[in-house]
């Protein structure tokens, strides 16, 4: 259990880049409980009740910014928590290498959106959105949330991207969104693991309180560093992730 010690920096560091760019952590944490001998099911349960706290206490940051769009939180959760829940109880009857696998299909096709959201260069302007544009994109974040209940990792990328690439959304305001609804979306997610017990508490006492730092951190530091370079650096992260974990589960 020593070695569990290390999971404490590691998630202060990861909680930090992912608050910055509404990405998941749990695109370097579930290969990373792996490396510490958790098996795939253990890694993404407990990668769930990591982000519930990380993303519910940067959640908390960015509430007190002010940059949170109201009504599109409420979309973001309405459609995704329900099918976060079915993602979450089909995910269990998936056998390890197959998940290792889809794990890194999904890192790198959000490696791919990240990169080319970077090339693209539309940078969300807006302050505001209505929710008659919102409503007809429902789907997005009901998707979103079925690929996270699956593996863990997606609802946040997805969303961002939602929220700034198709409505133009400022990014700053996008992430926090994102971040917010996150923080539902890891609580379901968490409730459904942790009810059938697949978490695995002894890492889990150590990354809970790291990401808490960590997110307080990066919601400070996001309006304050450029974007496009956090962004970089995590789709480089996140790509090796993916071709790891499909290596792993071929």
């Amino acid at each position: 259990m020593i070695e569990y010690w290390l999971a404490f920096p590691f998630a202060v560091l990861v909680s930090t880049f992912a608050m910055m760019t509404g990405g998941e952590g749990a695109i370097l944490f579930v290969p990373f409980f792996l490396l510490l001998g958790i098996e795939p099911g253990a890694a993404i349960s407990t990668a769930f009740v990591t982000q519930l706290f990380g993303k519910g206490s940067g959640a908390l940051g960015y509430v007190r910014s002010g940059l949170i769009q109201w009504n599109a939180l409420a979309l973001l959760v309405a459609a995704g928590v329900p099918l976060v829940v079915i993602g979450s109880y089909t995910s269990i009857s998936i056998g390890s290498q197959p998940l290792r696998l889809l794990f890194g299909l999904g890192a790198i096709a959000i490696a791919c959106a990240m990169l080319y959201s970077l090339v693209r260069k539309r940078e969300g302007a807006r302050e505001k959105l209505a929710n008659r544009e919102l409503a007809p994109w429902a789907l997005v974040p009901a998707v979103a949330g079925f690929i996270t209940g699956l593996i863990a990792i997606g609802v946040g990328t997805i969303n961002t991207a939602f929220l700034e690439r198709v409505h133009g959304l400022r990014m700053h305001k996008a992430v926090a969104t994102a971040t917010a609804a996150m923080a539902f979306t890891a609580l379901a997610g968490a409730l459904v693991h942790a009810s059938l017990g697949s978490v695995s508490w002894a890492v889990a006492v150590f990354t809970i309180p790291a990401v808490v730092i960590g997110a307080q951190a990066g919601s400070r530091l996001a309006p304050k560093i450029a974007a496009w370079k956090i962004k970089l650096l995590f789709a480089a992260l996140t790509l090796v992730v993916g071709a790891y974990m499909c290596a792993a589960g071929v």
